[in-house]
């Protein structure tokens, strides 16, 4: 596992494709998304060779509904015994995978094709919890409805770590910040919006910034965020 700062680590044994993270506070441990369905016995193994324990997994967030956010979520939550939480409108999504599918026409078939496949075989997973824009979870998180890549995305924001856990909202491939791929993003109006809100009403409140794809932002992950807003809406934050 890699420190991303004290109480966040990335759990790097997945690879680099997606990242799924661990949240350490005095509850207990809080995974961050669950990487691919396959994922499953390096994130366990992870867990162990680190030292921490299965049990201390006290809940597993999911931002969004994507084989690479949610694969191996049911299983965790099995081996953990921990709940599974997600923003209310993802919850169809978790409990009927199969219901998240391309923006693009012509890659439905394709994709549905691929999750035959064992390595993209999602199971379903009933949340435990549901939540709300603007709500504080029990680790000084606060969920942000951020959608557009998905109906019910979210990114979680902690105020005293300085901390933006921005899922798919925003991407920093090649460190190089972005919007969602439009290929999996039915709504990229709305999902220019929610790079828009987390400037604009979150902006103040973080330093750093890690991404469900790409390098995590150290330090200024507010003023690079605020910067892409401003150029894409053409108007100063």
């Amino acid at each position: 596992m890699k420190l991303i700062i004290p109480g966040l680590w990335s759990i790097d044994e997945i690879g680099d494709t997606v990242h799924c993270y661990l949240f350490e506070w005095q509850g207990g441990l809080t995974l961050i998304d669950a990487g691919y369905p396959g994922d499953i016995h390096k994130i366990l193994d992870a867990l162990v060779a680190n030292g921490r324990a299965l049990h201390s997994v006290r809940r597993i967030i999911i931002t969004h509904g994507d084989i690479d956010h949610v694969g191996a979520a049911a299983k965790l939550k099995r081996a953990t015994g921990a709940v599974v939480g997600c923003h209310s409108v993802e919850k169809v999504l978790l409990e009927h995978p199969s219901k998240r599918v391309p923006a693009a026409l012509w890659m439905r078939p394709i994709w549905a094709g691929m999750r035959l496949l064992p390595q993209y075989n999602v199971l379903p997973v009933t949340p435990d919890e549901l939540y709300v824009d603007g709500q504080t979870l029990p680790e000084g998180l606060i969920v942000v409805h951020t959608p557009g890549h998905s109906p019910g995305h979210i990114s979680l924001l902690h105020r005293q770590k300085r901390l933006l856990i921005v899922g798919d909202a925003l991407n920093n491939r090649g460190g190089q910040l972005q919007l969602p791929p439009a290929l999996f993003t039915p709504d990229m109006t709305n999902a220019q919006r929610s790079v828009w809100k987390l400037a604009k009403k979150y902006g103040d409140d973080f330093d750093v910034a890690v991404f469900g794809h790409g390098e995590p932002l150290l330090q200024n992950a507010s003023h690079r965020i605020k910067a892409m807003v401003s150029q894409m809406f053409s108007t100063e934050l």
